[in-house]
């Protein structure tokens, strides 16, 4: 599979399929493999196109905290669309790649056709709550640098992130550490209002940190569809039950204009 050198780093990412494109970007710990059940359920109409974030499994995993911001995640994902050759797509993601998708849409919105929101939060507007969430982070980043930065793991055997299909997936404390203190830190609210493309709403049953998240969003994003509550699936509902994620994904698509 191919990978390119974009905004200083080595990025890894799949294309796959012909037709309308979606471009899928995966959350924390996760990697492209997260959308191996969507691509195969729609790789025979669409082009499908998936990355692993920076930071993450089969992308680089620099040093420099300086490389890990949400601008530069933004600007990784619009580098993956130009090198796969798509002009304008459907743009979603999982958790943190859902809320990458919103800043794409907000920096580049003649590129996106639709959003497709799963596991999805849209930041803050105070600092407050901001502040909050990155102390979160700071404090899961130091547990996992408690494990030695150096390292890395199997994370198929270790169960952090959800993978489909049977690639090994590497990541490194390095890496992870970094997106959580670079990438996830201090992220501002995307104003919803302001989305007008078609946009649909998923959250798992027991995502219960995310089920609030995802009826603001559907509330406030004026031509949303949703929130489709994904019953018994966890934070990861694409992955816990894709088939009943596709569908409600299929029967948005459909209505999607050209």
């Amino acid at each position: 599979m191919p990978t390119l050198q974009a905004n200083g780093i080595e990025l890894y990412y799949e294309s796959q399929g012909a037709g309308p494109a979606i471009v899928l970007t995966h959350g924390f710990s996760d990697s492209a493999a997260l959308w191996h059940a969507q691509v195969a359920a729609f790789q025979d109409r669409y082009q499908i196109v998936t990355m692993d974030m920076r930071g993450h499994a089969r992308s680089a995993a620099p040093a420099d905290l300086g490389l890990y911001t949400q601008d530069q995640v933004v600007e990784d994902l619009r580098a993956v669309v130009d090198a796969a050759g798509v002009q304008r797509a459907i743009v979603g993601g999982h958790s943190l790649g859902g809320y990458t998708a919103m800043r794409f849409y907000q920096r580049y919105p003649d590129r996106v056709r639709a959003l497709i929101l799963s596991g999805t939060g849209p930041g803050y507007r105070k600092l407050k709550g901001a502040a909050g969430w990155t102390a979160i982070n700071e404090k899961s980043a130091s547990k996992l640098e408690a494990r030695g930065i150096d390292t890395s793991f199997d994370d198929r055997e270790a169960g952090m992130g959800r993978h489909g299909g049977e690639a090994t997936i590497r990541h490194t404390i390095q890496g992870l550490v970094n997106v959580r203190r670079g990438v996830m830190r201090m992220p501002p609210l995307v104003e919803c209002s302001e989305i007008t493309v078609p946009t649909i709403v998923l959250v798992g049953e027991h995502d219960e940190p995310f089920r609030g998240a995802a009826e603001y969003l559907a509330a406030k994003i004026p031509n949303a569809t949703g929130p489709v509550v994904v019953a018994g699936a966890s934070h990861w509902a694409n992955y816990d039950d894709p088939a009943t994620w596709n569908a409600a994904v299929e029967a948005f698509l459909a209505e999607v204009p050209e």
